[in-house]
């Protein structure tokens, strides 16, 4: 109890560590998955014409929580 009464903010600080723990842990899930997917086109020969920039974008997308999440959690621990 005496830790918490000289630091108010480390349940926060240990919430925000946890959310960017889990933050990570879901962007290797979906990397892992779209690595999947491209193996089973690539398996069953379904590769379009034209391939875009499909996976780069959903990972652009997934990592911009990630980044709000690292950005929140320093602003935590320096604070």
């Amino acid at each position: 109890m005496e830790l918490l009464a000289t630091d108010p903010l480390l349940p926060v600080r240990i919430v925000a560590a946890i959310a960017f723990v889990a933050m990570i842990c879901a962007y290797v899930y979906v990397l892992r998955h779209l690595r999947k997917i491209e193996k089973n086109i690539v398996a069953d020969n379904l590769v379009p014409n034209e391939l875009g920039p499909r996976n780069n974008m959903v990972l652009m997308v997934c990592l911009i929580p990630l980044i709000a999440t690292a950005l929140l959690l320093y602003l935590v621990i320096e604070t």
